[in-house]
């Protein structure tokens, strides 16, 4: 069974308090749930792994610097920011840096559980963004006017990985046209993010046309509900 995995939050605090409301909270929903008592430990912990969603106590030295780097980094860019504050002064700036919600201190467990239900959107559109969908799909590829088919090993909702008859450039950026089910057909232009000496590479997919979005959204949707009853797809 290939299913996104539960998701994973980050508290960044060492409030015993805040710990306990956002730990249960979080537990209630399935996810996992990991502390760091510091700004640094957690810019080491979100280097290491992909996160869902970030707690940030603003008491804790370092909290907006931390917001910020996380904004501006590669694989937590996305991650929707809960920053738990007293001053509701700094509201403005906190929103500045990048946070996405505020949670005035003290924090409650439903407070956190409302937020985390507000957000779930937020979350689960990242998760489909770079969950990898595994699929048997004929794509064309055209670079420039060089046109050539290939094969679609994995989907997600930001990339793909192909099977290439010619090997494809790194860095090239290219023209994709493929078919999901029912006949939805995606036309998108990605580049190229990684290519091996297997005929194997990995589109990121920068622009999908037209209705593309919503269609591949969709059916990224409908695979996660196959995945979770055990149910094999045809493609």
């Amino acid at each position: 069974m290939n299913q996104p995995s539960a998701l994973e939050f980050v508290l960044v605090s060492s409030d015993y308090a805040l710990m306990q409301a956002v730990s249960k909270a979080v537990k209630k929903f399935g996810a996992k749930f990991v502390l760091v008592p510091s700004a640094h430990e957690a810019r080491d912990c979100l280097n290491r792994r992909k996160i869902d969603g970030v707690f940030v106590d603003m008491e804790v030295p370092g909290a907006f610097g931390l917001i910020e780097s996380t904004r501006r980094g590669t694989s937590n860019c996305k991650a929707v920011i809960f920053a738990c504050l007293i001053n509701t002064k700094e509201s403005t700036q906190i929103l500045a840096v990048g946070a996405n919600f505020l949670l005035r201190k003290p924090v409650t467990e439903d407070g956190v559980g409302m937020h985390i239900t507000i957000s779930k959107d937020l979350l689960l559109r990242e998760q489909r963004r770079y969950f990898r969908h595994p699929v048997n799909l004929p794509v064309t590829l055209k670079d420039r006017e060089v046109a050539q088919q290939a094969r679609i090993t994995n989907l997600s909702g930001g990339g793909m990985a192909v099977r290439t008859v010619k090997p494809l450039k790194h860095g090239a950026v290219l023209d994709c046209t493929f078919e999901l089910s029912m006949g939805v057909r995606i036309s998108a232009r990605g580049q190229v993010a990684w290519v091996n000496s297997e005929g194997m590479a990995g589109i990121m997919l920068q622009t999908l046309r037209g209705k593309g979005s919503e269609q591949l959204d969709a059916w990224l949707a409908s695979r996660e509900q196959l995945d979770s009853r055990g149910t094999t797809p045809e493609a």
